[in-house]
């Protein structure tokens, strides 16, 4: 074998080195892998960004619904179909309440209301304002029930109740149960 030969299949061989063939395409397509690599950096920073105000849009309450009906136009209304219960307050006494009695308070649609949430069927749950009127609501399917509203002034003292079916089929042991609430109670 002559030099020249020799050289070109050492030159072969080289070339048949893995880490050779590695070199020889990335030189050969350094320019395409440079721009598939700036581009996934692009999109790789845009579509977190993007995701997160969609996602904030998309997770985020719908703000509240204005009051159609403050004061005295609230009363014997729905709090949530009047938009009352977006911004409302609760007081729930944290011992000895057999139902989970507690009283909700929109200050911005100047209502009370009265709910029970671990009610039986026919239990029955009523606030009543001093000095001004008074609501009832039946359970009358779930555990859970709300009274229509009751108007408030800027001061107030009202009196939710639950009190427990008669019937015969009732499982929970308590008899009736009241809460007293003023414009001064520690509502969270």
């Amino acid at each position: 074998m002559s030099d020249s030969e020799v050289e070109a299949e050492g030159d072969s061989t080289r070339d048949r080195s893995p880490r050779r063939r590695v070199w020889r395409w990335l030189r050969a397509h350094s320019t395409h892998a440079l721009l598939v690599a700036v581009a996934a950096a692009v999109v790789g920073g845009a579509v977190p960004v993007l995701l997160t105000g969609a996602l904030q849009d998309w997770l985020s309450p719908p703000p509240p619904v204005p009051a159609t009906c403050p004061g005295a136009g609230c009363d014997g209304k729905d709090p949530q179909k009047e938009g009352c219960s977006a911004d409302a307050v609760t007081w729930l006494p944290p011992k000895d309440n057999p139902v989970s009695l507690h009283v909700r308070h929109s200050k911005r649609c100047g209502v009370v209301w009265g709910r029970i949430t671990s009610a039986e069927v026919g239990d029955v749950v009523t606030v009543r304002v001093e000095g001004g009127s008074a609501r009832s609501a039946v359970v009358e399917y779930g555990k859970d029930q709300y009274t229509p509203m009751v108007s408030v002034g800027k001061t107030f003292r009202a009196t939710a109740c639950a009190e427990p079916t008669v019937s015969a089929s009732r499982t929970g042991k308590w008899s009736k149960y009241c809460i007293v609430v003023t414009d001064r109670t520690a509502w969270k």
